[in-house]
């Protein structure tokens, strides 16, 4: 079930630069945490030989996609996006739909990505002769699923909302 803006995990911000305070800490560094682990898993394991090398060749493109998507995202959140809802109280910075938008977009190819991987990884299900760290891998790779799904409902669901209101009516 996905949390709706109203859930009181959401309650408490009264503005969108509080929220976007709250973003780098609480969701994107436990995803960059979590990219690492994977990242460090698959650069040692170039060839899994739990699975066959065409997936295990996909595996690693998909995820090193993810990865870069998601960093590039959260460098245009924290340099670009973030600092200029801070500077909206002063006016010297406005915020246009298209910005939205796109955020949206790339939400959207990070799911299609995460369901290729998900996919690729047998719904993340290991098999009980793997190894330990392959299975270790797999279960990161559902955190960093869960992660990425909760930070992009937080911001479709709290964020966002705040930020179509300022465009609006051009305040806070």
């Amino acid at each position: 079930m996905l949390l709706q803006a109203h859930d009181p995990l959401f309650s408490g911000f009264s503005s969108a630069q509080e929220i976007c305070s709250v973003i780098p800490a609480d969701y994107h560094a436990p995803v960059l945490k979590s990219c690492t682990t994977i990242n460090n898993y698959l650069q040692n394991n170039a060839s899994i030989r739990e699975l066959p090398e065409s997936v295990a060749e996909l595996i690693q493109l998909v995820f090193q996609r993810i990865e870069d998507e998601l960093t590039h995202t959260f460098r245009k959140e924290t340099g670009i996006l973030f600092p200029c809802i801070y500077q909206q109280d002063t006016k010297s910075a406005h915020l246009q739909p298209k910005v939205i938008e796109t955020m949206i977009s790339t939400h959207q190819v990070l799911i299609a990505l995460f369901r290729k991987l998900r996919e690729l990884m047998n719904h993340y299900i290991a098999k009980p002769d793997w190894s330990k760290e392959l299975k270790d891998c797999i279960h990161e790779m559902f955190l960093l699923e869960t992660y990425v799904f909760r930070w992009i409902q937080f911001e479709q669901s709290v964020l966002y909302p705040q930020l179509i209101r300022i465009i609006k009516t051009g305040k806070e």
